[in-house]
């Protein structure tokens, strides 16, 4: 089943985060995300401030009507829209983050573009 199909748990504090290796076999199934300083990051960019500002709720939805976990979303040059998955209670990824990455790919383009 594809990470977008599961349903993403809620976070258990203190448990494990994933190892580089589990890290490493997921990451083919959420293309345009990368791996950086122990984060899944992807920048995503719009054709206006709206277009970001509609996918940032959109962002905030997805976290609340899944799991209660929320990424860090930053706004750069009003038009585009970095996302960072990380876990905090767990010190590191947990598949949780892989499956609301691919949940939130699977809503948008492949350039980033809100569909």
């Amino acid at each position: 089943m594809p990470l977008s199909k599961e349903s993403a748990r809620p976070i258990v504090p203190g448990a494990a985060p994933l190892t580089r290796r589990e890290m490493l076999a997921l990451l083919p199934d959420v293309p345009g995300w990368c791996l950086e300083n122990g984060r899944l990051r992807r920048r995503f960019v719009f054709r206006s401030v709206g277009e970001a500002c509609t996918f940032i709720n959109e962002v905030i939805a997805l976290g609340s009507e899944s799991a209660s976990h929320y990424p860090d979303i930053c706004l750069r040059k009003y038009h585009e829209v970095e996302v960072s998955w990380y876990t905090h209670s767990s010190g590191g990824l947990t598949r949780t983050d892989f499956v609301l990455a691919a949940q939130l790919g699977e809503r948008t383009g492949p350039k980033g573009l809100f569909r």
